[in-house]
């Protein structure tokens, strides 16, 4: 069980009313039992670039999709090895969207049909007109092999 800090999960709230009408993304490291030494990294959403430049692949742009910039991501993950932090979350918006894990989500969360980061929980926040009005935690369950809802 991993616990987070309340406060992070305050920020990424608040990133997600920052990012709307587009999807916002983040990420939580920290160590697993230890929230009060939580950070939280808003990252890039550069989908709509990636829409721009290819439209055919890349279907969706930032209101119904993100995606990380891979420098941020490989900065984070470098930063948490060295201060021997583990990725505990992963956020994002859903903007005039229920909180849920899409078929998109899934297919992001997984390499050869497992989890890229089978630790870590996934948060979507689902914000309508500029407000919030629920989130949801995922975690991979083995014994399912699927991302399920779970109650911290």
């Amino acid at each position: 069980m991993i616990s987070l800090a309340d406060d992070k999960l305050t920020e990424a709230r608040e990133h997600a009313l920052a990012e709307y009408p587009d999807e916002c993304c983040g990420i939580v490291i920290g160590k697993p039992d230890h929230p009060e030494n939580d950070q939280i990294f808003r990252c890039t959403n550069i989908q709509n670039q990636l829409h721009e430049q290819d439209p055919k692949t890349y279907i969706r742009d930032a209101r119904t999709a993100y995606y990380i910039d891979p420098r941020e991501l490989m900065r984070i993950m470098k930063q948490a090895q060295e201060q021997g932090l583990v990725i505990k979350l992963f956020y994002h918006s859903h903007p005039e969207h229920d909180a849920y894990f899409s078929e998109e989500d899934k297919r992001m969360a997984l390499f050869d049909n497992e989890p890229t980061y089978p630790d870590a929980r996934y948060l979507v926040i689902s914000v309508y007109n500029k407000q919030i009005r629920d989130q949801a935690f995922f975690e991979w369950k083995p014994e399912s092999s699927s991302f399920e809802k779970v109650h911290l």
